[in-house]
């Protein structure tokens, strides 16, 4: 609908000017909105205000222009009238709703995706990035269901878009990791040896000890640790990340590329971009990094930049507070960063700006992180260091998502009741479903706090919010299930008439069909702005107007004795269940075709 109504606005303008009443080089785009006040007619524009400068005449002119020469060439306006300081307000004739049932069932599956890889543009959303020393968990529910969801979206969006998860197969965790595998070895052949402080307890440690054993035998028992050590990490990284790709699949999330941050080290990448930002002059060697803010640095003595101090007292610091261009700071950080410390070894954070640097390298032209948001203050550090590097830091973006806190008859659920471990993601998936998590995590904003009560998502009822998102789509789906059984099935797209079509005429009709029209809107915008919540947000809407239509006019149901009216709304009722489904695809939510009716039907 809204195209149809920029035709007509778009030919007026080329009329206009063609008979010279208005002159401008470039027309400057213009917004065509549904208007918050349904009374103000069916969509607004406010070109008339956006062109006054360029046209050099007042807005009510232009739009006075406008509306006396309106040229219509597919007859779709009833009237267009002038509101406050030179809007549009349209109202369009009742077969262009109608249409819109034929359109959406005529576009197929596609329908509110744009064509896949249309816009040219390449982006790369990296989500997940778990430690590979342990299953996934709580931890990384939310962040994996939204990057998920943003991923879909893009590609929704008609982007080229490649998932990755980054691997941090190097440093002490994955050391400690091997250590523990080896020792769990050992004591399936008898050897007494106790696991140290900080080594991994858990059970699944043992599996991987077992899964070792049965491909090598004893071959590596009475080895040096400079021959089992790395057999020990690998086969741990290997086993770690086989139970997490298996854990992600039972929601149905894959990953594109699992990128190594060990490759980054054994190709001299994180110690060579350390002689990147020294030949840029944006590095110096010190005792202390300098501080943006004069004062002592507070640190939580829990953090890791408090443990492990000692190793970072000198070194070399890069300018990601103090650089400067034109006597004014200009990056994000607070403090600079040590990236090499004083015995020659690389931090952390410069591991992270060489594999950014990386994506960089390989063009891509959006990327996103999704990070947890303890993440937070890793950010900025990452996007001075992209910008000394010469990027377009604006070409990376970063989601920051909050907890979840998942409850049980109101105490928090941390630990899993079957295992007595951790709670991992399959714990949480076996208790509450994919569909539900899915749409728990997404009903918010990433930054919003959330919690997750497992026994109220368990009730069938209308105050169930997951249940009666999906109840929508079953119930279309009975509506046309008992339509059939009746005799009376719907004619589907290829023999829906016109005249059928025409009868729908009511309030809540045309205001679902114009919903319905807005989907591709509502995706391409959730992508720009990477809030999956948009799409969903969209549905409710539809759904709780669609309930609400199908209770008010059950005096006048769907399916009567008028065979135009009743074809007419089952087109209505199969557009609507077609439009969900879609919607509900993009987000990467099933929608169930039969469901037991909420308690209080």
């Amino acid at each position: 609908m809204k195209l149809k109504v920029r035709a007509v606005i778009d030919d007026t303008l080329a009329a206009l000017k063609a008979s010279g009443q208005l002159t401008f080089d470039v027309l400057p785009d213009y917004a065509v909105e549904v208007p918050k006040n349904a009374e103000h007619g069916d969509w607004s524009c406010n070109v008339a205000l956006t062109l006054s400068k360029a046209a050099g005449k007042k807005p009510p002119e232009i739009a006075d222009l406008l509306i006396k020469n309106l040229v219509d060439k597919a007859s779709i306006v009833v009237s267009v009238e002038k509101a406050g300081p030179g809007f549009l307000n349209f109202r369009l004739k009742d077969a262009v709703f109608q249409a819109i049932a034929r359109e959406v069932l005529g576009a197929g599956p596609v329908f509110g995706r744009q064509a896949p890889k249309s816009t040219g543009k390449k982006v790369m959303v990296e989500f997940v990035s778990a430690n590979p020393t342990g299953p996934i968990h709580l931890g990384h529910a939310r962040g994996t269901f939204m990057g998920d969801a943003i991923a879909r979206l893009l590609d929704a969006a008609g982007h080229d878009v490649t998932r990755e998860f980054y691997i941090n197969d190097a440093g002490n965790q994955v050391v400690t990791l091997g250590r523990t595998v080896f020792k769990r070895y050992q004591q399936l052949f008898g050897v007494k040896v106790e696991l140290a402080e900080g080594e991994y307890p858990a059970d699944y440690v043992i599996d991987i000890a077992k899964a070792w054993k049965a491909e090598i035998g004893d071959a590596l028992l009475n080895a040096p640790e400079t021959e089992w050590l790395p057999k020990a990490m690998e086969v741990g990284i290997r086993k770690n990340l086989e139970a997490i790709k298996g854990a992600l699949g039972l929601i149905g999330v894959t990953h594109d590329v699992f990128f190594s941050e060990a490759s980054l080290h054994q190709a001299g990448k994180v110690v060579g971009i350390v002689d990147v930002y020294k030949a840029r002059g944006v590095t110096y060697e010190a005792t202390e990094g300098r501080r943006r803010e004069k004062g002592d640095k507070v640190r939580n003595e829990e953090s890791k930049a408090a443990q492990y101090g000692d190793r970072q007292k000198g070194g070399t610091f890069l300018q990601t507070a103090s650089y400067q261009e034109n006597g004014k700071y200009v990056l994000k950080d607070d403090e600079d960063r040590v990236i090499l410390r004083h015995d020659g070894t690389p931090v952390y954070l410069t591991a992270d700006l060489a594999y950014h640097r990386e994506k960089f390298d390989r063009g891509f032209d959006l990327m996103v992180d999704v990070f947890g948001a303890d993440h937070a203050g890793h950010v900025p550090r990452i996007q001075s260091g992209i910008k000394l590097l010469g990027y377009d830091d604006k070409k990376l973006q970063f989601v920051l998502v909050q907890m979840v806190r998942i409850t049980r008859n109101g105490e928090e659920v941390k630990v899993s009741k079957r295992k007595g471990t951790v709670y991992e993601l399959a714990d949480l998936i076996e208790d509450a479903g994919a569909d539900v998590c899915r749409f728990i995590f997404l009903m918010k904003t990433a930054n919003s706090q959330l919690d997750f009560d497992l026994e109220s998502i368990a009730k069938q009822s209308k105050d169930n919010p997951v249940f009666y998102f999906q109840y929508g789509h079953a119930r279309c789906a009975s509506i046309l299930k008992k339509a059939e059984e009746k005799g009376v099935a719907f004619v589907g797209v290829d023999k829906l008439t016109d005249a059928q079509l025409a009868r729908l005429v009511l309030p809540e009709e045309k205001a679902m069909l114009k919903k319905m029209s807005q989907l591709a809107d509502v995706v391409k915008s959730a992508a720009d702005t990477l809030s999956p919540h948009h799409v969903l947000y969209f549905c409710q809407e539809l759904i709780a107007d669609f309930h609400s239509y199908y209770t008010q006019y059950k005096s006048d149901p769907i399916v009567g004795s008028d065979v135009e009216k009743t074809q007419g709304r089952l087109a209505l009722v199969a557009a609507l269940k077609h439009t969900l489904k879609s919607a509900f695809g993009i987000l990467g939510i099933n929608a169930p075709e039969h469901m037991v009716a909420p308690e209080e039907e």
